[in-house]
């Protein structure tokens, strides 16, 4: 009996420490709307001064409030960032409503997809958190891109191209004001694993 009941704290331990248990939604700018930031000393940079006071980790994802038609986001390289080029982005978001989860460590580029919005601060650099005990490096936006479920809400979901290279796990951590949970893929495996067990448990 004694057995049973430890192998069920192991198994509930080991999914409150895995990674979908630790991820966030963050809403981009802290309101989640995406558009051209009110005038003010600080407008050009206003989605970066939030985004420098957040921790963002492998698993969290992005959410982008705007209106379909009139605005989109772009998912850029740093040299189309910098010179606000919409031209050729790796990925474009126009519905709306979008989500775009964070699958590895380093830089995310995003800008407007109207060139005058970026030019008034309608951009953004997220800076995920290296993962210390994964091996490897950080890849450039685009390499290694995977999708993952949208959260509750009328957000889409991000097909982003095949994912390649390495699977970086986050550390679980406190969520930040701006964050909301995601809705978590495999959660219902995990929960009915550990049902099993403790039924496995207690006969």
């Amino acid at each position: 009996m004694v057995m049973r009941c430890a192998l069920l704290a192991c198994l509930v331990a080991a999914w409150a420490a895995s990674p979908t248990a630790s991820a966030f939604v963050f809403k981009a700018g802290g309101t989640g709307e995406w558009r051209v930031p009110a005038a003010g000393a600080n407008a050009t940079n206003a989605y970066n001064a939030w985004a420098q006071r957040n921790r963002f980790r492998v698993g969290d994802a992005i959410a982008f409030s705007y209106t379909a038609g009139n605005d989109s986001v772009l998912l850029v390289d740093k040299r189309s960032y910098d010179a606000c080029d919409t031209g050729a982005p790796i990925d474009t978001f126009s519905d709306g409503s979008t989500v775009f989860t964070l699958t590895r460590s380093g830089p995310y580029y995003f800008i407007s997809g109207s060139r005058d919005s970026c030019n008034r601060g309608e951009k953004l650099i997220v800076v995920v958190m290296a993962d210390r005990s994964a091996v490897g490096n950080a890849t450039e936006p685009g390499a290694g891109l995977a999708p993952s479920m949208s959260p509750n809400g009328p957000y889409s979901t991000y097909s982003p191209p095949p994912p390649f290279g390495i699977n970086i796990s986050p550390a679980a951590y406190p969520p930040p004001p701006s964050a909301a949970p995601p809705k978590v893929a495999g959660l219902a495996d995990t929960a009915a694993l550990a049902i099993g067990a403790l039924f496995y448990a207690l006969v």
